[in-house]
């Protein structure tokens, strides 16, 4: 049996990993670090992004071929971006995901994690750049941090009212919160049509599936783009050569 590909995604909170598929990443799992139970000793070859710096490598055999993902591993897109070095790869992978789903078409990519990001790739094949902004939990833990009286509702807000007028504090943390990234993320959509026209919208990100039925807009759902990107990227290198 022919030793697969490996995708590894080390996030802000937690690690995904997946054996790379033909279209697109296999079934993910998670860990709590690169030697937890990641089968490394059954791939020929990995893509490892890392939104937390260069992890150290020195456990695996150098002879392995590991291709560590940055603004400078060749990828199937070009950057229109003044300062790439910045760039998150995760930001950079998911672009690179969506522009393979929809090819020869605008796109606007919408995750929303630890913040909420918003990057754009043209239907050239541009990646455009986007905005950051702070994702749900960070707002909520912002309000109780960053005030004398205001509650900490970061492990309960699912549980809450996010209607307007909330009729209780908490409520109107959850709501000021909810909605305004509704409104925000409705914006963004707004203001990159009116820029390029027509375009798809894909969402993605941990707390994607809870904006999903609270969006106006036509939007696609796809929980691992990421992944989806690190493995178009992975095959882009053509590393089995």
């Amino acid at each position: 049996m022919a030793k697969q590909k490996l995708i590894v995604d080390i996030g802000n909170t937690r690690i995904k990993w997946a054996f790379a598929g033909n279209e697109d990443a296999g079934t993910v799992h998670f860990a709590d670090s690169l030697t937890d139970h990641i089968p490394f000793d059954a791939c020929q070859q990995a893509i490892i992004s890392s939104v937390r710096g260069k992890p150290n490598l020195s456990f695996l055999n150098p002879e392995k071929n590991i291709i560590f993902f940055s603004h400078t591993t060749p990828i199937p897109l070009r950057l229109d971006y003044q300062t790439p070095h910045t760039l998150g790869p995760d930001r950079l992978a998911a672009a690179v995901g969506a522009s393979g789903l929809f090819p020869n078409q605008t796109v606007l990519v919408i995750d929303a994690g630890t913040c909420i990001t918003y990057d754009l790739v043209d239907k050239q094949g541009v990646f455009r750049g986007g905005a950051i902004s702070p994702g749900i939990q960070l707002r909520m833990r912002a309000m109780h941090e960053f005030t004398s009286s205001l509650p900490d509702i970061k492990n309960e807000w699912k549980t809450l009212s996010d209607h307007f007028p909330g009729r209780s504090t908490k409520d109107c943390m959850a709501g000021g919160v909810i909605q305004a990234m509704i409104h925000e993320i409705e914006g963004y959509i707004c203001l990159a049509k009116k820029e390029f026209g027509d375009l798809s919208v894909i969402l993605t990100g941990g707390d994607a599936g809870f904006f999903e039925s609270k969006l106006k807009e036509t939007i696609f759902v796809r929980q691992n783009l990421v992944m989806t990107g690190l493995n178009r990227i992975l095959k882009h290198n053509e590393v089995d050569k």
